[in-house]
Order: structure tokens, then sequence, then C-alpha cells
């Protein structure tokens, strides 16, 4: 038995026996404070062993998914990271011609049963060249919820409202036919009584899969010009100072860019020459500075706008960014200076 605490031998707290006995033995006596002091540590140490002090293992999953989630939601530059997305004419060129290579597991002496094999391994290797590619578009290309709210509003106004989960959607009901109908065959190739029928089974199970796959390719090309236009996002670092430049549309926002920065944005005398977002950089005294040209804001109200002019204010929404207000006094722009004061008084809204 582990001895007394020495703090009990010195005499500085009465033992509970005396406490009681002082509690119980008069009718005025008063409660020891040590005693509940006592007391109320070991009811505090008791609630917390109970509660949330120990998580258990399914709080910590969900606090790390938590987490996971947030991160995703405050980082930026998921566009960088989408995957390679091949022309669908190469996928089913490499899946037929792999799949065409593939012969019998050996040591199978009956020619039928040979053939059988081949036949049902030659359907399961199609179907898994042309499934593997899809799947792994559909897992590996961003949940939208998930993305920070500058580029799910860059999808939305450069693609279109849905589109983008619509592509993602028919790619994968695309693999998830060309799985049934290819294990479907191969089950039949499988079960063929003769060589013959095999083949045959074979040849119909190997044009029905391409038939599903050529007829609704489309959406494989579809996801590739989606993968190639969110690339060519110019990509914005949210630790790095930030410039936007504003204004209405041919005032000289592309100019000062082109001046002032490495960007190099088109320039053309009529309006709205910028058709997105573009970015160039400035290094003074060693920091480094980004430099934000945005497609022109005309007089009117929000809900009127253009996707192009949304864009603009995406970008003053979403991203920590200074804003310079370019101005025409001169009116030469097409837009007279007047007309240009309104568009600034929403943005100090903003």
């Amino acid at each position: 038995m582990k001895a007394p605490s020495s703090l009990f031998l010195r005499g500085h707290i009465p033992c509970a026996n005396s406490l009681l006995t002082t509690y119980k033995g008069a009718s005025n006596a008063t409660k020891h404070p040590i005693f509940y002091f006592c007391k109320s540590i070991q009811t505090n140490s008791y609630e917390i062993a109970n509660g949330s002090y120990n998580p258990s293992v399914q709080q910590t999953k969900e606090k790390s998914m938590m987490e996971k989630q947030a991160r995703k939601i405050e980082s930026i530059g998921a566009f960088q990271k989408l995957p390679i997305v091949m022309p669908s004419i190469d996928i089913l060129g490499s899946a037929l011609r792999k799949a065409k290579k593939i012969s019998p597991t050996k040591g199978i002496a009956n020619i039928a049963k040979r053939e059988k094999n081949k036949g049902a391994k030659q359907l399961d290797a199609l179907m898994k060249e042309l499934a593997v590619p899809l799947r792994t578009y559909v897992e590996n290309f961003p949940d939208k919820a998930y993305l920070h709210p500058y580029e799910r509003s860059l999808i939305e106004l450069t693609l279109g409202d849905g589109y983008y989960e619509k592509v993602l959607g028919k790619v994968d009901v695309l693999r998830k036919r060309v799985v049934s109908v290819g294990k479907e065959h191969a089950s039949l190739c499988a079960k063929s009584s003769s060589k013959r029928e095999a083949e045959e089974r074979l040849n119909e199970g190997l044009k029905k899969v391409e038939e599903i796959f050529a007829s609704e390719r489309k959406v494989v090309d579809d996801l590739l010009g989606i993968a190639k236009t969110l690339r060519a996002m110019p990509v914005i670092n949210l630790e790095t100072p930030t410039l936007c430049l504003v204004g209405a549309p041919n005032v000289g926002k592309s100019s000062l860019v082109h001046v002032l920065s490495t960007g190099k944005p088109e320039i053309c005398n009529y309006p709205f020459t910028t058709r997105g977002i573009l970015m160039g950089h400035i290094v003074l005294n060693y920091q480094k500075f980004q430099v934000t040209d945005t497609p022109g804001l005309l007089k009117r109200q929000d809900e009127d706008r253009n996707n192009l002019e949304k864009l603009t204010l995406a970008v003053l929404s979403h991203l920590p960014t200074a804003v310079l207000y370019v101005h025409d006094l001169s009116g030469e722009c097409g837009t007279s200076p007047s007309d240009q004061t309104p568009s600034r008084r929403r943005l100090v809204i903003l």
C-alpha cells in the first residue's frame, strides 16, 4: 500500500473522520472548507474523465475530417492540381490495343476452355482500361463545394452555372455503363459451350463496349476542355500583396498592367478587350506584388451585369486586394466621367 502523503502527515489537512465528527457533533457547527475543497477537486476530476478530455476514435475522426475540409475551403490553386485528361480517342485506342494483347491463362489444355478464358480476360481488361481513367477523373476533379469562393466563382462565371457538375456526372454515368456492359459480356463469354461460341461472344462484347464508349465519348472531351480552361486561369497567391485595377471599359487598365508589371494583356482601342482575369507581378526592393487586370464595369445594377463584369466583382468580393480605380476624364474611352463615378461608388460599398 502506498504511504500517506507528507501533507497529511504534517497535519496541514485534517482527516475526513475529524471533519465529519465536527460537522455531525454540533448542531451549530459549520462544514470545514478544506473538506469541500477536496470534494470539489474529486468531482471535477470525475467529470473531466467522463467527458471529452479523452477523445474517442469517432471524435478524432470527425475533428480530422473537419480540419481537412477547412483546409480545402481555405486553400487556393486547385486548378493547377487537376488530373491530366486524355482525349477520348486516345483512351479508346489504347484500351483496345491492350485488351487484344491479353492471352489465356497458361496450362489450360482444352481448346474451348482456353478460348473462353481468353475472351473473358480480354473483355475484363477492356472494361478496366476504359473505366479506370474515368473513375480517376471523377474522383480527382475537386468538389466545387470545397473550393475557395474565388475559384468557385470562376467556374460558375467562366463555364456556366452547373456545367462543371453536369459534365462530371455524365463521365461517371459513362463509366458505370462501361463497367456494367463489360462485366455482362465477360460473364457470357466465360459460359460459352464451344470455341466458336466463345469467339463470337468475345467479338460481340468488344464491339458493344466500344460502341457505348464511342457514342458518349464527347463528355470526356468536354472534361478535357474544362481542364484546359481552368488550368489557364491565373494563379493568385493569397499571401502576396495584390493590387486590383478596376474601372470602366477601355480606360487603360491593361496598359497600366503592361507598363507596371510583368503582365502582357491584350491592348486594343475598343471596350471589353479583357475577357478574363489577368495577372502581372512587380518586384520592388526584393518584395513581390501582384497586379490584377479585370474586365470593365458599366454603369448598371449588379443583377444586370454580364459574366465578364461579374468576374471583376468576384475578385473584389473574395480576394484580399487593394483597389486602384482607373478614371478616363477625357471620356474618349466611350464612357463619360459622370457615368464612371457611380461604378466607383458601388465598389466602395463592396
